[in-house]
């Protein structure tokens, strides 16, 4: 549990947003001149008046949002034990500056702190007032991490952007190594012509087309963006169905069967967001009959980003209906005027074709106490494994088939 009252030991920062606390001036205020103080709430409740004022033009994603990770938290992250551990900082105004949205754990005799969102969550970096970017440096980020060593030992900050909107993410400041999995997006320029016309060959673009024709003949066919209440159940009920089938077959473990995680993503494609929008967007094509191919996405101005997708095991799979549909979700979002398009992190082959740009990703192992410094290394190690093993052909094949044949063994 987070202290309930007193100074951090190593900043002067006051853990002021449980009650019983009160809000301690920085130490040096010299060492960052537009940081007054900063607090670290264990609840999302006396998180949200700071998060939702830095929603409101900071530099963050989608994956950050209050209503999304607060639901996350609510269905998933506390039936798992996940306290928020959530640091605000704040100028002499009392306006928040920066909020990072940990939440605290204990593995072992660890306590670790990590992004809330665990595997849903495919782009972590905080919230971010600009006025504070430019101030921000090695040393201060440093001593704002190392400050929270009375309450954790270790920080794994994994799926970090180094730049995100043509920002440089501040975490990269700190030591860190590229991820286990890639990234890529594709931008999304204002032009006159559809961005499918342009990022896809003729050849390849003519194939689509001609499989298009001939689902279209089936009754019922149509690409659907999800907004009334009964399509989105629906919809969601033939995700869950075809998901656990696809993992089953892989010899995956289906984090969508996990406890809360069904509940999780049912309230957020259910609530609104300002622009009227659901929070998290279901894209589908289907025919009468059957959902061929869905795809969940997180959008806002600056970028539409998947966070799960599926398609049909039927005999209509033949026809692609999943990069049909990847086809008319990339001309809606230009349609709408978002500048920015992904299909999620993880390497897959049909991705590059719709994402030619690279998006280098990195994680952060930072040791906050004695214990902390004898586990870094060992979770960093096993993470440059992991990366290491799904970039080589060989090996990673080796692994999957190994899942395939457990998956047949069950």
């Amino acid at each position: 549990m987070l202290p309930r009252s007193g100074p951090h030991p190593a900043l002067g920062i006051a853990h002021a947003c449980s009650a019983g606390r009160e809000p301690l001036m920085l130490a040096d205020p010299a060492a960052a001149p537009a940081i007054a103080r900063i607090e670290v709430c264990d609840t999302m409740a006396r998180a949200e008046p700071f998060w939702r004022a830095l929603e409101r033009g900071a530099v963050c994603t989608a994956y950050q949002r209050f209503d999304l990770l607060s639901a996350w938290h609510r269905h998933v992250g506390a039936r798992s034990g996940i306290t928020p551990f959530i640091v605000v900082a704040f100028d002499r105004a009392g306006q928040p500056l920066f909020l990072w949205p940990f939440g605290a754990a204990q593995m072992g005799p660890l306590r670790l702190i990590r992004f809330l969102g665990s595997k849903h969550s495919n782009f972590n970096l905080g919230l971010w007032d600009r006025r504070i970017l430019p101030v921000m440096s090695p040393s201060e980020m440093r001593g704002i991490m190392q400050g929270l060593g009375s309450e954790a030992d270790l920080a794994v900050l994994c799926n970090q952007p180094l730049r995100w909107d043509d920002t440089s993410n501040p975490f990269a400041l700190l030591p860190h190594q590229p991820s286990v999995d890639m990234s890529a997006r594709l931008s999304l320029a204002r032009t006159g012509q559809l961005p499918i016309d342009e990022i896809l060959s003729s050849s390849m673009r003519s194939r689509l087309r001609n499989k298009e024709r001939k689902l279209a003949k089936q009754l019922g066919y149509r690409y659907i963006r999800a907004s009334r209440p009964e399509d989105i159940d629906r919809l969601l009920d033939s995700f869950f169905a075809l998901k656990a089938r696809h993992m089953a077959a892989q010899g995956l473990d289906n984090v969508f069967a996990e406890l809360g995680v069904a509940e999780f993503l049912r309230e957020a494609c259910h609530c609104r967001v300002a622009d009227g929008h659901p929070l998290i967007e279901i894209h589908a094509l289907e025919v009468a009959d059957e959902v061929l191919a869905l795809f969940g996405t997180i959008v806002d101005g600056y970028r539409c980003s998947s966070m799960f997708n599926t398609y049909t095991l039927g005999s209509n799979a033949r026809f692609s209906p999943g990069l049909l549909l990847l086809g008319h979700m990339v001309n809606e979002c230009h349609t709408r005027g978002v500048r920015s398009f992904d299909i999620g992190v993880g390497r897959a082959h049909y991705k590059s074709f719709f994402c030619p740009e690279p998006e280098p990703l990195f994680d952060s192992f930072l040791a906050l106490s004695a214990g902390g410094r004898l586990a870094a290394p060992v979770f960093a190690t096993a993470f440059f494994a992991k990366r290491a093993i799904k970039q080589n052909r060989l090996l990673w094949r080796g692994v999957q088939t190994w899942r395939s044949v457990r998956a047949r063994r069950v």
